[in-house]
């Protein structure tokens, strides 16, 4: 079966595209085989999983597993009650055998499928019964002469064998012998003589065409009246034998005759005038059949082989030659939808009825694309005319009960799409094909999952994507384009809109999706954020603002990208709200990091103004109330929202941070003080939150968890840091004298340890509490490194010791200086530990004391002069003494209790 599916599907790509054709049209039908072979396997192993998961006899009817004891052969039968409509049973053994028999488990019943797989099932039975049905030797035979016919005559053209007419006249006939034989035979079951007359009419067609368009043999007029007659002909020995293979067979023959005898040079007019009449004969089929795949076979042969041919060989000046067959062809499959819905309502589950009401707009807009691409508003023009002629159509439909909703429904949509098009068409129209594609793609699924089948939802959301990669094969618009008025910018936009509206279908309808398919509701959540903000980038990035003086014409992108930010996060709370949609709100938390990057993204020159310079004023103030208006409405969410309020505290603080340094900056630019309001500012708002909770409202008393926890520790490890950067400086306080620790610089430093401190103490109300007394020995530690730091910068004013650093570290008054505060640490330490019994206090002092001994006999010793080196052994000394006198060992714990 499968190589049958190969070798078919090759035969016909063979005969539309030449050898690549084969192959893939091969391989098509190769996969076919293999999905429908996988599809009888998975039923198979369905099927015995349900067998193996139904419950077995013992478990359904435990009473029919007991013992029962055996029954005299003569026991009577039981009588029956005539007021008891139950029969009884003539003999207990018949009543045992009977609740036995009841007990059996019931076969399994199969699994009903899906949707999808009923699609997928329909068209893998429709390909794989046409090739097994009926009579597959004359159905393959049939073909097989069709192409040699071809070959035949295309061969004698080149070689100049026999004469035309006589060639012509014998292939004539040949058609012509084939449907009367046909017609003869059409009683048989084996369809044997539908197939004959579907061979001899593409025969015919073949021969008319090649002799008026190629030998010139017939006029013109003469042509297309015999072509008529041949097409009237098929339709009605289609109609009266209701035989939809047959008018398959002789309308792919009529439309591969002109390609498979072209010799390039052929006469377009011609040419489309012969599909025109193919295609009247296919919606004169439709007033009386309801046969889908033809009309599917016809839209696929038109249209392709018209773009086809507008790709090789459309030029301009065959604009008013060619415009009207397009719109003709337009208006058949048009028509086609309305004899459908004129029968019966139009489901859209597979892909004719798709293909036709969706795709008949794509297609024919695509082509018309290409023939107006030269034309100032000539696609605008066009999309109004389609949008008028869908929204007249679904008033039509509205008004004739016999005609589809549905339809109906879907034509307002289109007219909808095309109207809303014609606005940014009528500013640029190369970049259309991405945008037309992405809303049609959203109808499709919005089709999908109004009547519950994947198939359309999957092929609306694949358009999508290929809508995509056809606008961005685009590339950008012109540097001279207007900004937000041009394809690129709209294109971006539409390709946003439908992804938003897919996203908000999938998620409203959630309950019919297959697993596969609801991650796809995220997957387009992103994708519309992402076309929307990189429309927006894209155009801010072109645009060059004017007149704004000294203003820096970056800083004013940004900041209008920041409130472009602003005004959608607002834009999605209010669609939240609306559409009751609560999945809108999670592109809002992006205004965050947005804020962040374009705050540390501005003017390197930072410090000369704030941030509300260059149209920061209007920018910052909305995305701040856009922020807290998102997370206030955001409550309900419960995973990023305690992370996004500490966030929200850091860059907080950091805003109103960088605002005082600029300010600061202006009054005294490249001082001390500047430096130490990155400290100072950041640890006054630390002070205050630590202060607030007693009152506290919203967001401290629904995340007061989330501030003093992790957004604290962030705050108070930065400002660690920052101690710890500064430290090495020299910090001069000018115009105040320097004094050690009376200093701004080393205050603020005093005060962030002495918050931290008390911040550690307040860990109980968060989830670090655990890590309270890790966080305090880094604390701790910190406040050492600053002693060090601290003492450093003494020995730079007093002892006239010049920074950087490492030079300062190296000489003598340091080192001697370091010596003697380690000792006092150590004093300190051990006499805390001492005097409250903290045993572990007062063995950190010891330890530290240790240091400052090896320190003295390992470095001092051989580096220091003579005077540091005896200063620090004798300052030593001293304090050892008076630790050995003031911090004795304390008793261990179990020691003091028992004491």
């Amino acid at each position: 079966m499968h190589l049958l599916l190969a070798l078919a599907f090759g035969l016909i790509g063979g005969l539309i595209s030449g050898p690549g054709g084969f192959v893939f049209g091969a391989l098509l039908g190769l996969g076919a085989g293999y999905i429908r072979a996988l599809q009888q396997d998975v039923k198979k192993l369905q099927a015995r999983l349900d067998g193996v998961d139904r419950p077995s006899a013992d478990q359904l009817a435990p009473a029919a597993t007991q013992v029962v004891p055996p029954v005299p052969a003569t026991v009577p039968p039981t009588e029956t009650r005539s007021d008891d409509p139950t029969p009884a049973t003539s003999t207990t053994t018949d009543s045992v055998a009977t609740g036995a028999q009841a007990a059996r488990p019931q076969p399994a019943r199969p699994r009903p499928p899906s949707q999808f797989e009923d699609s997928i099932r329909k068209l893998v039975s429709a390909l794989v019964g046409f090739f097994t049905t009926g009579n597959l030797v004359v159905r393959v035979g049939v073909g097989v002469l069709f192409i040699g016919v071809v070959f035949l005559l295309v061969y004698a053209y080149e070689q100049s064998l026999l004469g035309v007419e006589l060639r012509l006249t014998g292939s004539a006939i040949g058609g012509i012998a084939l449907v009367i034989t046909g017609w003869r035979l059409r009683l048989r079951a084996d369809t044997y003589g539908v197939v004959l007359q579907g061979a001899g009419v593409g025969i015919l067609y073949l021969t008319i065409f090649a002799a008026a368009s190629m030998y010139d043999l017939l006029d013109m007029s003469a042509a297309f009246s015999m072509l008529v007659v041949l097409v009237v002909a098929s339709s009605l020995l289609a109609v009266l034998q209701n035989a939809q293979s047959l008018a398959i067979f002789s309308m792919v023959g009529g439309f591969l005759a002109p390609v498979l005898v072209s010799t390039d040079m052929g006469n377009h007019v011609a040419l489309f005038s012969f599909y025109a009449l193919l295609n009247a004969g296919i919606l004169a089929m439709a007033w009386f059949r309801f046969w889908r795949w033809l009309n599917w076979v016809g839209f696929l042969f038109t249209f392709a082989i018209g773009a086809t041919w507008g790709y090789q060989f459309y030029k301009p000046e065959f604009f008013n030659t060619t415009e009207p067959f397009l719109v003709l062809f337009f208006a058949y499959y048009l028509g086609v939808s309305l004899l459908f819905a004129r029968r019966k309502e139009v489901d859209l589950k597979g892909i004719v009825d798709g293909t036709l009401v969706f795709g008949t707009p794509v297609i024919a807009f695509a082509l018309q694309a290409g023939l107006v691409s030269g034309m100032e508003f000539g696609l605008a023009y066009s999309a109004l005319g389609a949008a008028a002629t869908y929204v007249l159509l679904a008033l039509i439909l509205q008004r004739q009960d016999a005609f589809s909703s549905l339809l109906g429904q879907s034509f307002l949509a289109l007219g909808m799409v095309f109207a809303t098009l014609a606005i940014p068409f009528a500013f640029d129209n190369q970049r259309w094909t991405g945008a037309a594609w992405a809303l049609e793609g959203a109808g499709l699924l919005w089709v999908g999952l109004r009547q519950s089948q994947a198939l359309p939802r999957i092929f609306g959301m694949l358009l999508q994507l290929a809508a995509a990669a056809v606008f961005l094969s685009h590339g950008s618009a012109d540097a001279d384009a207007t900004v937000l008025a041009n394809s690129t910018f709209f294109g971006a936009v539409m390709l946003s809109l439908a992804g938003g509206y897919t996203a908000y279908q999938l998620a409203a309808r959630r309950d019919i999706l297959h697993k596969f398919e609801r991650p796809a509701h995220w997957v387009f959540l992103a994708w519309a954020t992402l076309w929307w903000f990189g429309g927006f980038i894209h155009e801010l990035g072109r645009y060059q603002p004017s007149g704004y003086g000294a203003f820096d014409a970056n800083n004013v992108n940004e900041h209008l990208f920041v409130l472009l930010a602003a005004l959608t996060t607002a834009g999605l709370i209010l669609l939240a709200r609306t559409l009751r949609w609560r999945d809108a709100l999670i592109p809002g938390f992006l205004l965050l990091p947005m804020m962040a990057i374009v705050l540390l993204g501005l003017d390197s020159q930072w410090a000369q103004k704030t941030p509300f310079a260059d149209l920061g004023w209007i920018a910052w103030p909305a995305a701040f109330a856009s922020l807290a208006w998102h997370l206030n409405e955001a409550r309900d969410l419960p995973r990023p929202l305690p992370l996004w309020h500490a966030a929200t505290w850091w860059f907080v603080a950091l805003f109103i941070t960088w605002t005082a340094v600029a300010l600061t900056h202006q009054a005294l630019p490249e001082t001390t003080w500047v430096a130490i309001l990155w400290g100072a500012v950041p640890t006054l708002l630390v002070v205050g939150l630590l202060n607030v909770k007693s009152r506290a409202r919203w967001p401290l008393s629904d995340h007061l968890e989330s501030y003093l926890g992790w957004g604290m520790a962030v705050m108070i490890a930065a400002l660690g840091t920052w101690l710890c950067f500064t430290g090495i400086q020299a910090a001069d306080p000018a115009p105040l004298p320097y004094i050690v620790i009376m200093n701004p610089m080393e205050l603020t430093h005093l005060a962030i340890l002495f918050v931290a401190f008390i911040w550690s103490g307040r860990l109980n109300e968060t989830l670090l509490s655990s890590e309270k007394k890790t966080l305090r020995i880094v604390i701790a530690g910190v406040g050492f490194i600053w002693l060090n730091l601290t003492a450093a910068r003494a020995v730079h004013y007093y002892g006239g010791v010049a920074y950087p650093i490492e030079q300062l570290m190296e000489s003598d008054a340091f080192q001697t200086t370091v010596t003697i505060l380690w000792t006092v640490t150590a004093l300190v330490l051990m006499g805390i530990g001492s005097r409250r019994r903290l045993r572990a206090s007062w063995v950190v002092g010891a330890s530290l004391l240790g240091l400052v001994v090896l320190k003295l006999f390992a470095l001092d010793w051989f580096n220091l002069d003579v005077v540091a080196r005896i200063i620090s052994f004798i300052s030593v000394g001293v304090l050892m003494l008076l630790i050995g006198y003031l911090a004795p060992l304390p008793p261990a714990r179990k020691e003091a209790q028992a004491s």
